[in-house]
């Protein structure tokens, strides 16, 4: 189930268990935050058991299961980004085999624990991983209309890219924006790309954009800016090299988007962006690329090359190709 659904699933029915995965932490805190609402409205502290590194032991877990709910028809226990040993797993599978009515329990994690696979097959699994563009527009939308400020479409738009569609990212310039716009409630293009700050995948994406564009100029001033911002040369190397054989992969595959998308691992909308991008290349043209980028990463991890040149030298070097 896509985040965007769990409020409508709600309404209906509340399941047992529940698994909340994915990268983008405002949006699993959100679906936990529903889940939990839905079940108690009064009494928090009496009615949710929450566990992490801090406070989490086997035992107290279990015996949170097996408490009734005070003043509420069901009782929460959440299970915070916790990396449980196998033995542990397999009892708390066991705990959790048959359904209690009382209780609701919520996985929360980056991506479902290979230990607790059998228990997520018959568990709710909420999908965090991203929300599509014109999902994000709306939620971004009714956020500035709650606070009586008028966005223009082309800022919505900028802001959400900027953001690379990080919800997290996005709640963050999104109240940056609203206090910005306190007394003229009005925010134009121009005012996002002075104040928001590029997701640095964004930056990436900007810089295989001028590259692709033959405009060296622009390409070398985003490797200024994002080294300026304490960016590994190393790991910029990897980034735009991994844009690139996302560029080169939408560029030859025959599938849609989204199963590109879910292949790959990324968003449904990076994939639009890549396969937009790849227009401007030839299959031919982007392999040489990777092959370059594969070469002077071996360079690099052996010595012969340090990564900052070797970073300058591939970014100067694809814009000849």
């Amino acid at each position: 189930m896509r985040f965007d659904q769990l409020k409508g699933s709600l309404k209906s029915k509340i399941e047992f268990c529940y698994f909340v995965v994915g990268k983008d932490a405002f949006l699993k805190d959100s679906a936990v935050s529903m889940i939990t609402k839905r079940c108690v409205s009064n009494f928090l502290e009496l009615n949710v058991s929450k566990f992490n590194d801090e406070n989490y032991s086997l035992n107290s877990f279990l015996d949170s299961l097996f408490l009734l709910p005070f003043g509420e028809q069901k009782r929460v226990v959440i299970l915070d980004d916790l990396n449980l040993s196998l033995q542990d797993a397999k009892k708390i599978t066991e705990a959790l085999k048959a359904e209690n009515q009382f209780l609701c329990v919520i996985f929360k994690c980056d991506e479902i624990p290979q230990n607790l696979k059998k228990l997520s097959e018959n568990s709710c699994v909420i999908d965090c991983l991203s929300l599509d563009f014109d999902v994000l527009k709306v939620l971004i939308q009714n956020k500035f209309q709650k606070n009586n400020i008028k966005i223009e479409p082309n800022a919505l738009k900028t802001l959400i890219e900027y953001c690379n569609l990080d919800m997290t990212f996005l709640g963050q310039e999104t109240k940056k924006l609203i206090a910005f716009a306190y007394d003229t409630h009005q925010i134009k293009e121009i005012d996002v790309i002075n104040l928001v700050h590029k997701n640095i995948e964004y930056t990436v994406f900007e810089l295989s954009n001028a590259v692709a564009d033959k405009d060296g100029e622009k390409a070398l001033k985003l490797v200024d800016l994002m080294l300026a911002n304490k960016e590994s040369p190393q790991n910029l190397l990897m980034m735009i090299l991994s844009n690139f054989r996302r560029i080169f992969y939408a560029s030859i595959s025959k599938e849609n988007n989204k199963t590109i998308a879910e292949c790959l691992g990324v968003k449904e909308y990076s994939i639009k962006i890549a396969k937009q991008l790849a227009l401007k290349f030839t299959p031919k043209k982007l392999k040489q690329i990777l092959d370059l980028g594969g070469q002077i990463d071996y360079e690099i991890k052996s010595s012969k090359m340090e990564d900052k040149n070797g970073l300058y030298f591939f970014v100067t070097n694809i814009l000849l190709i």
